[in-house]
């Protein structure tokens, strides 16, 4: 099981918008016990607050495949702590208008009975903090070294998430990562959450098929 995210249960809880709980998170990377502080009677404390914030943002759709994108998504979050040195929430909203532009976004597929290709979007700034942040290292643009921290992040999380279903009696297997510029992803059971950092947001997509065309 996940982590226990305060951060996360606070944004369920309605009372922030997108920029405050970004603020929010700016302060917990200097002090994180300041979460804690936000606590109030009102906020439910959820043991897995990521999975219900999957769940409410998918509503109706993709049913079939929700444990699996609730349980990817609590090791993304956690592993964007422990790799990126950033804490992250769920917005408790899917995100349906298009991507933001212009934009970069990495996937990749997990070959198994289900077929599943999880993936970020995000414009240029944000997935150069990202890639900043994994590689450790001061990437001035978007060039072949900061697609490729992106990638191997990517590439870390999903290998971990083979190992988390190989415990549930599933197989699945590493295709190669994708990268590409103003992607629109559209996909077969697509989810599209909104992630919020404290450098600011990002789109996690979770399909069922490969979403970003490569010319």
């Amino acid at each position: 099981m996940a982590d226990f995210n305060v951060a996360q249960c606070l944004m369920n809880g309605g009372g922030y918008s997108t920029d405050e709980m970004q603020d929010i998170l700016a302060e917990a990377e200097t002090d994180e016990s300041v979460l804690v502080s936000y606590l109030s009677d009102d906020v439910e404390v959820d043991p897995r607050p990521v999975r219900t914030a999957v769940m409410r943002a998918a509503a109706n759709t993709t049913q079939d495949r929700l444990e699996l994108y609730a349980e990817y998504m609590e090791l993304l979050l956690d592993s964007l702590q422990s790799m990126a040195a950033t804490q992250a929430v769920i917005s408790p909203v899917s995100i349906t208008e298009m991507a933001w532009e212009p934009n970069h976004g990495t996937s990749q597929a997990l070959k198994c009975a289900l077929g599943f290709v999880p993936g970020i979007i995000a414009t240029d700034d944000v997935f150069l903090e990202i890639a900043r942040r994994y590689s450790q290292e001061e990437l001035p643009e978007i060039d072949e070294l900061a697609i490729d921290s992106v990638e191997e992040l990517l590439n870390v999380v999903n290998g971990l998430f083979t190992i988390q279903l190989a415990k549930e009696k599933l197989t699945a297997e590493l295709g190669l990562p994708k990268s590409g510029e103003n992607v629109q992803p559209f996909g077969n059971e697509q989810l599209r959450l909104r992630v919020i950092t404290a450098f600011g947001s990002f789109e996690a997509v979770l399909s069922a098929e490969e979403f970003i065309e490569l010319e």
